[in-house]
């Protein structure tokens, strides 16, 4: 299991490209996707869930800025794995991770872009 502990700790400051590089793995495979997603889960539930009380509040707040300004990445991976992707694992990973991200994301990224057609059209292709 990948350590959030560890990520927590040196990123942003000693891995700044930990999010280009995980999204970069990411498309390498898809098994390799799913477990990015995973992390990414995890990561999301750490800062904004999870960190009260492990961390201090300036921490928690670089690590919440960092996800944020990286998200775009995060954000064109979950549409592109929802649009071309017909792994069931994957698809159910991409939707947990979406779910994680749902308290912190800005809603442009929820209304204003593709997703929300993504998502339907991943629904419709289940229901048929």
């Amino acid at each position: 299991m990948f350590n959030v502990q560890i990520l927590k700790h040196d990123w942003p400051a000693r891995w700044q490209s930990f999010i280009p590089d995980l999204v970069s793995a990411a498309k390498t495979s898809e098994t390799i996707c799913e477990n990015c997603m995973a992390i990414l889960k995890l990561l999301s539930e750490e800062v904004f869930d999870f960190s009260r009380g492990e961390m201090t509040q300036s921490k928690i707040k670089e690590l919440e800025q960092s996800l944020n300004s990286e998200f775009q990445l995060i954000h064109e991976l979950c549409l592109y794995v929802l649009s071309a992707s017909q792994r069931t694992e994957l698809i159910r990973a991409t939707l947990s991770t979406l779910h994680a991200f749902l308290s912190w994301i800005p809603l442009g990224y929820i209304f204003e872009s593709p997703l929300v057609c993504a998502l339907l059209d991943r629904w419709l292709l289940y229901c048929l």
